[in-house]
C-alpha cells in the first residue's frame, strides 16, 4: 500500500516504478521534468488574489490570478512537487517530497526561505492564531507523523505516534487545533487530531471505505476530508463522524483541494489532469474548469496584502 508514496518521491528518476504503482505518466510528461523552465510571475500578479497548483507531472507550479483562473506564472526548481498551503499574510508554501519545504511571498519568484525536512513530507497548514507551519509526512513510523515549525520558521518539534504509519495532509481549524488524515499500522484510514497545546495525538477510526486518502482542511464548521478515487468529500466532526457527504461529479480523483469561502478548488489527480471550482458544500457538476496540466496535486489561493 506505500508504493504510491515512494513513486512520487522518485518521479522523474524512474519511470518503471510509476507504471507499478498505477501512475504512469506519457513520455513527454516525464521529459518535462528534465527541462524546466525559469521561475516567473506576471507584473500585475501582485495585485491580484492568486491561485497556485502544484502540478506533479510537470514538477512546478503553476500560478493564476483567481478567481478568473487567467496563467500568471509558474514556478519550478523542485525535486517533487507535493502538497501548498498559505497563510493569511499571502506567503505561500510548497511542499517538495526531496527537499524542504520552500516559502514565497504572494507573486514572488525567489524563495523568501527554506525549511529543513527529513522523510518524505506531504501536506501542509498554516494556523492562523499563531502562524505555525504544520507537515505531514508519509514516512510516519520513522520520521514522526506531524513536524510543527514555530511561526513557520527554524526548527520543527517531531509529534511522534507508534500507531500512525504515515499522515498524508492536515488542516488547522479556527481554534489552533489540527487535524490530518492518516493511515495506521494497518493500512486503514484515520482521522489525527493535535489539540491546541497538546503533547500527543488523539485518533478517531472511520466508518467510511476510503479509495485513496485525500485533502483534509477546516471548512469554518467541519473537517472535510477527500476520498480520492470515489469523488467524494466527507464533512467531520472532530471524532470523524460524518455529518454530509459531497459528491464531485468530474472529479473523481481529487487530491489536496483548497476551501476559500463558497468555493472548492480541487486539482483531479491524473494524467491529463484539470482543476475543478465547485460550489461548496453543494458539489455537483464543476462551474469551472482549468485545463492543461500534466499531474495537478494541489491547491491554494493567496490573497493580496
Amino acid at each position: 500500500m506505500r508504493t504510491p508514496a515512494l513513486c512520487r518521491v522518485l518521479l522523474g528518476v524512474c519511470a518503471t516504478l510509476l507504471a507499478g504503482c498505477g501512475r504512469s505518466l506519457p513520455s513527454a510528461v516525464l521529459a518535462s521534468n528534465s527541462a524546466q523552465a525559469v521561475s516567473w510571475t506576471a507584473a500585475h500578479a501582485k495585485a491580484r488574489d492568486l491561485l497556485y497548483i502544484s502540478d506533479l507531472g510537470a514538477n512546478a507550479v503553476d500560478v493564476f490570478t483567481y478567481p478568473d483562473g487567467v496563467a500568471a506564472g509558474e514556478l519550478t526548481g523542485f525535486g517533487s512537487v507535493a502538497g501548498l498551503c498559505a497563510d493569511k499574510a499571502g506567503d505561500v508554501f510548497v511542499v517538495d517530497e526531496a527537499g524542504p519545504v520552500v516559502v514565497y511571498a504572494h507573486g514572488g519568484t525567489t524563495p523568501i526561505r527554506k525549511l529543513t525536512t527529513t522523510g518524505a513530507p506531504y501536506g501542509c497548514s498554516v494556523d492562523s492564531v499563531t502562524g505555525n507551519l504544520a507537515l505531514t509526512q508519509l514516512s510516519s513510523f520513522s520520521d514522526g507523523a506531524l513536524a510543527i515549525y514555530p511561526k513557520a520558521k527554524g526548527k520543527p518539534s517531531i509529534y511522534r505516534d507508534k500507531d500512525v504509519d504515515a499522515t498524508w495532509f492536515c488542516g488547522y481549524d479556527g481554534k489552533g487545533n489540527l487535524f490530518a488524515d492518516a493511515w495506521d499500522r494497518y493500512g486503514n484510514v484515520i482521522l489525527v487530531e493535535l489539540p491546541k497545546g497538546g503533547k500527543a495525538l488523539q485518533k478517531s477510526k472511520l466508518a467510511q471505505k476510503f479509495a485513496n486518502p485525500g485533502g483534509t482542511m477546516w471548512d469554518g464548521t467541519y473537517v472535510a476530508v477527500s476520498n480520492r478515487g470515489a469523488g467524494v468529500i466527507y464533512r467531520m466532526g472532530a471524532t470523524g463522524h460524518v455529518a454530509h457527504t459531497i459528491t464531485l461529479k468530474g472529479g473523481t480523483n481529487v487530491e489536496q483541494f483548497w476551501i476559500d469561502g463558497s468555493t472548492l478548488i480541487g486539482p483531479n489527480a491524473q494524467s491529463p489532469g484539470t482543476v475543478g471550482f465547485w460550489h461548496y458544500p453543494g458539489g455537483g457538476a464543476p462551474f469551472k474548469t482549468l485545463k492543461g496540466f500534466y499531474y495537478p496535486f494541489g491547491a491554494a489561493v493567496s490573497v493580496a496584502r
